[in-house]
């Protein structure tokens, strides 16, 4: 155990989740980090050890593990600050309690603030010239964006695998055979390196046996994740993987609940908004195609891309519910917010572009259309000369966001009433044909 750096206890049941935290935690807190997967095992080791920070599950089969850790930290009087993730009878003076749709980034931030660490001291903490990542914190196949290092028995660091090889399964094993505890990446890199593996982390751990509200939680975690790197311009293959199993997920969430109302039950507290309103988007857009005469699978496909992308760069959550210049004159912007919002689908077409060709052909058109507007960067009021899938798309986003509005402010809003705002805004036949589909949603 480091004497230098604070020693931080995780205590989940998920491994992933677990790993998540961990990688996170050691790399932006500068934090030791030890993981049990079992409440026992944890307090085994609290009987000899007394770390700063506790992060725990709150319910590990039934019983309340924030309970147990807040009843050893009172009757030892330890110097120990608990955090419980999701549900818990712990009392908010004895812990910090998030929701289970809690966001890493957060958990971390709290950690640093705990310990006083800033991202300034982080920033210029001096971590040597190569930064060692621990063995169980990897993930088999897990695309590297850096090349990685392994030191010899004369302490020089040796290339063993380099940018954009894949750690296989025979690697890791191979590692840990011959005694390995760490690899290492150049310090200029651990950051990047860092975010990778949250990425790979986050989506596998969307595609383990979970249940479907465990999915729609991870998936969130993966799509903010996601965009996060996209704000930062950092396409790297990891994150074009982390998108494509979170569209394959997205696709398989829809594909699974039957009715709007079970879908808005589900991702009330799951998820935060911008993640629903895609995946809102996503499981009505794909009920319009299977209602068409020319929908298809692989339109569904291209829909859930686009969904996905296309509000991937607007700056605040609430900036989703602008669709009109109007509405934007309703709120009290900066030039630059105004900006963001008008540019957002040709600069998120602009992203896509560093996808290369893992993107069905078309799709970033149908985003730079998303607004109703040929080229990305204004509002058009009736739209009519952009792709069909685009007006699918603007439907059935119209919709949603009408959805969504009247959740925020707890007014009940009827298919009827909602379907008559969306039919006088939008005329021809075509957008009367995409309505005609919407209209037969299982509610």
């Amino acid at each position: 155990m480091s004497e230098q750096n604070p020693l931080i206890l995780i205590v989940d049941n998920h491994k992933r989740s677990g790993q998540l935290y961990s990688v996170g935690l050691e790399a932006y807190v500068g934090a030791t980090v030890v993981e049990f997967g079992l409440i026992e095992e944890a307090v085994e080791f609290l009987s000899s050890n007394s770390p700063a920070v506790i992060i725990t599950r709150g319910l590990f089969d039934q019983r309340d593990a924030g309970v147990k850790f807040a009843q050893m930290i009172e009757s030892g009087n330890l110097k120990i600050h608990l955090i419980v993730i999701g549900q818990t009878k712990v009392s908010i003076h004895q812990a910090t309690i998030y929701d289970e749709n809690v966001e890493v980034r957060d958990i971390i931030k709290k950690c640093a603030s705990l310990l006083g660490v800033t991202a300034k001291a982080m920033a210029e903490k001096n971590v040597g010239e190569y930064y060692p990542i621990r063995l169980t914190l990897l993930c088999p196949n897990l695309s590297l964006v850096c090349p990685v290092f392994k030191k010899n028995a004369d302490g020089e660091y040796v290339k063993f695998l380099d940018v954009e090889s894949k750690i296989h399964p025979e690697i890791l094993t191979i590692l840990q055979s011959s005694g390995e505890k760490e690899i290492y990446v150049q310090a200029a890199h651990r950051l990047k390196f860092v975010n990778s593996i949250s990425m790979f982390l986050a989506e596998m751990m969307a595609d383990d046996r979970l249940s479907l509200e465990d999915t729609i939680m991870l998936s969130n975690n993966s799509y903010n994740i996601v965009r996060d790197s996209a704000r930062r311009m950092m396409i790297s293959p990891v994150t074009i993987q982390a998108t494509e199993a979170n569209i394959n997920t997205m696709m398989s969430i829809t594909g699974k609940i039957p009715k709007l109302n079970q879908f808005l039950k589900m991702t009330t507290s799951k998820v935060n908004f911008v993640f629903k309103h895609s995946l809102l988007t996503c499981f009505v857009a794909s009920h319009i195609i299977d209602k068409m005469e020319w929908g298809t699978n692989d339109q569904k496909v291209k829909i859930a891309f686009v969904c996905f992308f296309s509000n991937l760069l607007l700056n605040q959550d609430d900036h989703i519910l602008v669709h009109t210049k109007e509405d934007m004159d309703l709120m009290n912007l900066s030039e630059a917010e105004r900006e963001n919002i008008v540019n957002h689908p040709i600069n998120a077409a602009k992203i896509m572009s560093k996808y290369y060709n893992s993107l069905p052909f078309g799709v970033e058109t149908i985003v730079k259309q998303h607004h109703g507007n040929r080229y990305g960067n204004d509002f058009a009021q009736n739209p009519s000369t952009i792709s069909p899938l685009a007006l699918v798309y603007i439907i059935s986003d119209e919709w949603v966001t009408l959805i969504l509005k009247a959740e925020k402010r707890k007014l009940p809003l009827t298919r009827a009433e909602s379907l008559s705002i969306i039919k006088n805004k939008y005329k021809g036949m075509m957008f009367q044909e995409i309505i005609s589909a919407l209209n037969e949603l299982t509610i």
